[in-house]
Order: structure tokens, then C-alpha cells, then sequence
């Protein structure tokens, strides 16, 4: 009996001291570190037409082709004027972002300066894959009649997806995120720990291969979300040859660190790989990003998309490609 007591003793004993180091360090975490934790970024989908909506501080308009522009697309053409087509997913709906921030607008700033007038039109929407840009693209282009479209292809884009009873993407409550969210809001020494790992210790640690979806390796036909891009990719290309109209895929890395411990090297590789065989003009915006840390690119730890420095690197990038390879010939 005596020596269960004791056991009993030393476990609270332990317990209590574990407590204790935990709530110093909580304690020195929330005096030292002055950074405001926020709640979970949720993306805002806007589906309905002609709607001005704030949120998370940023005004979203919506024109009455439901697109993220603060202006209509008049349905003639000029002589003197080039449209582009931009189809994505919330990169280019702009996730976060003020409206001048927009890589659509700063494509149309630096296109309009260089190469004439140009207006390039934001056909994207939060959670939008390959297939349903396919859609945009058939839906917009008689409307828009653009001389180039410009699809930006993102990691998740892969991802393969359930449809609800109700039409709606279905999705799968996760467990480790829960727990992550409620540790991260909660506890400031744990949010730290998770900002340092994201934005420091990734590049020597890594990405354990287990927390990431499985859609994302081993690509072959067994994996619909990689089956489901490529069919959607190659009637993209039909669809642009068929109207005469330039192509580029723009290749948005995850925004980690951009290096050999890189967890989608074979995601990248493969579908650069496949848009080559395809002779789909590509632009891989790895090589662009690398040389800056993570968080220099995202809006904040809570919200990773692209932030207006790495609108600002893309625009220049997707610029310069078209210069080089003619694909805004001048207007008449």
C-alpha cells in the first residue's frame, strides 16, 4: 500500500511540474511575443452576382458576370483592345487581398504599359479546380472573347472530390486540423511553435508525408483528382485552339519552403512533365518564389496565399513570357 502511494505521489508530482514548465512557458511566450493570434482564415465564396461584401476587413465586389472585378465586361470588343482570360481558384479571386493587390490587376497595369491596351478579366472562384475553370472558360470565352487565357494551376487542384446529395463539394471534418486550431487559439506558446515550424523548421525537418493527402503522390490513373486534371487540361487546349485563343498555365507552388525538402517535388515535376507533352505553354513560379522565406509571401500565418509581394513577382513573370513569345501581338 505504501508503494502505490508513493507512485501515485510521484505521478501527480510529475504531472504538476509538467504543468507548471507549460504555464511558464506560456506566460514568457505571451510577454515576449506581441503577435496577435488570430481565428482560422475562412475563405469567402461568393456566388451571387452584383454583391459588395466585407470581410476579414477586405471589400469584395462582384459584377453581374458574378467575377471579382469592379467593373462589368462589355460584351463588344475594340480593335484597339487585347483581353485576357484569367481562370483560377482564390489565387486569383484574390483570398485576402484588397482589390489593387490582385494579380489581375497588376497584369493589366504592366500589360497595358508595355504591350497596349489590355484588360485582363478575374474568372476566378474560391475552390475552383481544372474541371470547373474548363466550365468558366466555356461559359466566359463567348462572352469575353479573350485573346489569351491564362489558367493558374494550384497543388489542391489535384485533390479529388465528393460531391453532396445536394450537388456541393462534400468534405470530410479532420481531426488533426481541429486539434491543431483549438491548440494554436488557445495556448500562444503552441502558436508559436506553429508559425516557427511553418516558417522556419519546415525546410530542415520537412513535411512528415502522413498529414498530406494521398491524392498528392504516387500519380498514375488510379488517382481521379490527377485523371480529372489532365482530361480537364487537354479539353482547355481543344477549346483554345478551336477560338483561336493563346494559352499559358501558370504553375502556383504550395508557398513553403521552395527547396529539396520541397513535400510536392513529384506533384510538380509531373504535371510540368504532362503540360510539356501536352504543348501546353507553362510557367513554373517555383524558381521565383524560392529565394524568399514563406511568410515573406503570404498575407499572414493565418492566411498563406499569395500576399501582394508575390502578385507582384507573377504579374512580372507572366509579363515578360508574354513579351517573349508574342502572345499580345498589337491591336490593329
Amino acid at each position: 500500500m505504501g508503494r502505490l502511494r508513493r507512485t501515485v505521489s510521484n505521478v501527480a508530482l510529475s504531472a504538476v511540474s509538467v504543468v507548471i514548465f507549460f504555464s511558464i512557458l506560456e506566460i514568457a511566450t505571451r510577454l515576449l511575443w506581441h503577435y496577435e493570434v488570430k481565428g482560422p482564415h475562412v475563405g469567402l465564396v461568393l456566388e451571387e452576382a452584383n454583391r459588395q461584401v466585407v470581410s476579414e476587413e477586405v471589400e469584395y465586389r462582384i459584377n453581374g458576370l458574378g467575377l471579382r472585378m469592379n467593373r462589368e465586361v462589355a460584351p463588344e470588343t475594340r480593335e484597339d483592345l487585347r483581353r485576357v482570360l484569367a481562370l483560377g481558384d482564390s489565387f486569383v479571386w484574390g483570398d485576402g487581398l484588397v482589390y489593387e493587390a490582385l494579380v489581375t490587376v497588376k497584369l493589366e497595369e504592366i500589360l497595358s504599359t508595355e504591350v497596349g491596351t489590355v484588360e485582363v478579366i478575374n474568372a476566378g472562384v474560391n475552390g475552383y479546380n481544372t474541371t470547373d475553370e474548363l466550365e468558366q472558360l466555356i461559359h466566359l470565352a463567348p462572352v469575353c472573347c479573350p485573346d489569351l487565357v491564362i489558367v493558374f494551376f494550384f497543388t489542391n487542384d489535384l485533390l479529388s472530390r465528393r460531391r453532396d446529395s445536394g450537388g456541393g463539394i462534400a468534405t470530410k471534418p479532420d481531426r488533426r486540423l481541429r486539434i491543431k486550431e483549438f491548440l494554436r487559439t488557445r495556448s500562444k506558446f503552441c502558436a508559436y511553435l506553429y508559425y516557427l515550424y511553418k516558417d522556419k523548421l519546415v525546410a530542415s525537418i520537412g513535411v512528415p508525408k502522413f498529414v498530406l493527402p494521398a491524392d498528392y503522390f504516387n500519380l498514375d490513373d488510379s488517382k481521379p483528382g490527377w485523371v480529372a486534371f489532365k482530361k480537364a487540361a487537354l479539353q482547355i487546349r481543344e477549346e483554345c485552339l478551336q477560338s483561336d485563343m493563346a494559352l499559358i498555365f501558370v504553375m502556383i507552388p504550395t508557398l513553403t519552403h521552395l527547396d529539396e525538402s520541397y513535400p510536392y517535388a513529384e506533384l510538380r515535376r509531373e504535371t510540368k512533365d504532362f503540360l510539356d507533352e501536352s504543348r501546353i505553354r507553362v510557367i513554373d513560379l517555383f524558381d521565383t518564389y524560392a529565394p524568399y522565406n514563406p511568410s515573406d509571401l503570404w498575407i499572414s500565418p493565418e492566411n498563406t496565399h499569395w500576399n501582394g509581394l508575390g502578385t507582384s513577382l507573377a504579374a512580372k513573370e507572366i509579363v515578360d513570357y508574354v513579351k517573349q513569345h508574342g502572345l499580345l501581338p498589337p491591336a490593329l
